[in-house]
């Protein structure tokens, strides 16, 4: 079941203390509301995309070639994004999604989202969030041209690696472990992204590829987009993009990363 070779087999201190679960990670209060009052202020998350990492062209069997990379989406943000899905029982096949979102003073409130839960036998048995993340490939100067996506379409968020810089308050444990994503038979998961971790998905995982089989040589722009449809409340919406250049060669078996930066990018996401 496990699906993160870099995630601790712990959970933390608070969960053993039969706290909220992610009262951990919503970290001290760094916005003076609580010490000037007692007024509730909201610590929000703040997703951005990391750096794409790993490229290589893979040549099938079937002579298709994919491009495979690996994808981060960090919380940089002053609480975690917490996504709680639920479903009333093994009859429905999709979960609704709630956020829950923690206060400086230890409260919390909690908000319907737009977002669904989907359960995949990918090869990561459990629930996934649909469109969490979203991928797009076109030439570099023509988003309106031929536009190729991501394979994956669904992320089970779990704290799978934290930042060499995390910012005040990131737990030193995962707060959200690889178990919190469920079974086919679960009617609750309880799923998240701490403040300073991220959720890792490596080159080789289940659909973590674009088929390139028929790209011409040239240079290629990746718009990568954490919380594309805008399903969770962050504290700055903004951030959420970057694009990377590359240069791919199918015929040579190459692919070169050139640039990359955190802006806005690509075409609007369907």
């Amino acid at each position: 079941m496990g699906r993160r070779r870099s995630v601790l087999a712990m959970v933390s201190l608070a969960l053993l203390l039969g706290l909220p679960a992610a009262a951990a990670a919503a970290g001290p209060d760094r916005t003076g509301a609580g010490r000037a009052g007692g007024v509730p202020v909201d610590l929000l998350p703040d997703l951005r995309m990391a750096k794409l990492y790993g490229f290589d062209l893979e040549e099938r069997p079937n002579g298709h070639v994919r491009l495979h990379f690996g994808t981060i989406g960090w919380n940089m943000g002053d609480g975690p994004l917490e996504a709680r899905g639920k479903r009333e029982g093994s009859s429905e096949t999709g979960m609704r999604v709630r956020q829950r979102i923690y206060d400086s003073v230890g409260g919390f409130r909690s908000r319907q989202t737009p977002a669904v839960m989907f359960y995949a036998g990918d090869g990561h048995d459990h629930w996934h969030l649909r469109q969490f993340m979203y991928i797009q490939l076109y030439t570099v100067g023509d988003p309106s041209g031929d536009v190729y996506g991501l394979r994956k379409l669904g992320y089970c968020l779990i704290d799978a690696r934290q930042r060499n810089d995390p910012p005040a308050g990131s737990p030193p444990l995962p707060v959200y472990p690889d178990g919190n994503c469920g079974t086919a038979s679960s009617t609750f998961v309880q799923t998240g992204l701490s403040v300073g971790w991220g959720d890792d998905y490596p080159p080789a995982f289940a659909h973590q590829w674009i088929d390139v089989t028929d790209l011409p040589a040239g240079d290629y722009r990746i718009c990568s987009s954490v919380d594309a449809l805008g399903d969770f409340v962050e504290s700055d919406e903004s951030n959420n993009q970057r694009w990377t250049d590359v240069h791919i060669d199918v015929a040579a078996g190459a692919v070169t990363a050139l640039d990359t930066a955190t802006e806005a990018c690509g075409p609007a996401v369907p």
